[in-house]
């Protein structure tokens, strides 16, 4: 005969089987997060801080190379022409001087009549000095043209060297995946070289590897010559050897 539950160990029961149900998907979760709470604590932050030092350096270098010092000098000479043009209304004035010795004689018997021997005269032109106000402003624009010029290319050299250089990095790392696979397709290459030397397989089935064997080494040159000609590129910008810089800026371990 079965023994019949009360009620309090219903509730007892229904409380329990709540408990476990809501527990559970609390452990799913943890168990879920620890291992990528794990992972992020294995990034290596000290690479990209090394990367980002690199990064400063060239484009401090960059900064420093003839399209910047062009610019400047530029701007300077903006600077000198609003100089000479707030002073020309100091040319605007001319001063007149006449001396004058001679004596004229009238017929009454008082005798001569004399005038001034030395006069003075000043010439003001009003459309002149209205419309240096005018050119003042526009040289003043005209600096204002040029710093605005120069901000503009110290973003763009800026995210040119920066751009240049991470391509460079990810060359590096392709070219490091194309070595992996030239090195399969090698591997299997001789495998049936030598497999058709002792007749095991078809000469289109050594062709076939000889084939994709080329094919992988032709990607790996291309990727070395791209990655050879980006960094002539960034050298061109910097104005030095990026393998000094990258040797110059690394901390030693």
């Amino acid at each position: 005969m079965r023994k019949r539950l009360s009620f309090a160990d219903l509730l007892k029961m229904y409380s329990a089987v709540t408990f476990f149900v809501l527990l559970l998907p609390c452990g799913i979760i943890a168990q879920k997060t620890v291992p990528l709470k794990e992972k992020s604590q294995t990034v290596d932050t000290a690479s990209v801080i090394y990367t980002d030092s690199i990064e400063e350096k060239l484009v401090e270098l960059a900064l420093n190379g003839p399209a910047i010092k062009s610019s400047q000098s530029q701007s300077k000479i903006n600077e000198y022409q609003l100089r000479a043009t707030k002073n020309t209304w100091v040319n605007l004035f001319t001063f007149n001087t006449n001396y004058n010795n001679q004596t004229f004689t009238q017929g009454s018997q008082n005798g001569s009549v004399f005038f001034p021997g030395l006069t003075f005269g000043f010439t003001i032109p009003l459309g002149t000095i209205l419309s240096t106000g005018v050119r003042v402003k526009a040289a003043k624009q005209q600096v204002a043209i040029s710093e605005f010029t120069q901000e503009q290319l110290v973003r763009n050299i800026r995210a040119e060297v920066i751009g240049k250089y991470r391509q460079y990095l990810s060359y590096g790392l392709l070219i490091s995946i194309q070595n992996q696979t030239v090195d399969d397709e090698e591997t299997a290459y001789l495998q049936a070289k030598e497999q058709f030397r002792n007749g095991v397989i078809k000469i289109e089935d050594y062709n076939t590897a000889q084939k994709l064997y080329n094919i992988e080494l032709t990607k790996k040159i291309n990727l070395q010559l791209e990655r050879d000609l980006l960094k002539l590129e960034i050298e061109r910008i910097i104005g030095t050897g990026l393998d000094g810089v990258i040797k110059g800026t690394t901390p030693e371990k």
